[in-house]
């Protein structure tokens, strides 16, 4: 069970690793959501609220344990949201082009 609890917070600890790659290009949203107390910086326990926060979210019974379906359950969660997310990029990529083809119609 302990490799199991390691495994999850390791999981946790690599997701939220783009939050500290000096190349982040992003917008902010990510490290301002760490940065609880908004003083520019994220200490260790900001970053374990995030990590129990999570956590917590899995845990869908609220036992303190993730179990083997509350992980599949949010796996299944997360991958629906992608895949909502991946479709209305691929929306607002058509969009574009029709804008192109228009734009180009009109020269």
């Amino acid at each position: 069970m302990n490799k199991f609890l390691m495994l999850i917070a390791a999981g946790l600890i690599l997701q939220a690793t783009p939050v500290f790659a000096d190349s982040y290009k992003g917008d902010g949203k990510m490290f301002e959501k760490h940065d609880l107390n908004g003083d520019g910086s994220i200490s260790q326990d900001e970053f374990l609220e995030h990590a129990k926060k999570k956590f917590q979210k899995r845990d869908a019974n609220g036992d303190g344990v993730i179990l083997k379906d509350e992980a599949q359950a949010a796996r299944a969660e997360k991958k629906e949201k992608w895949k909502e997310k991946r479709q209305e990029m691929h929306e607002k990529m058509k969009e574009k082009r029709e804008e192109r083809k228009s734009d180009y119609s009109t020269e």
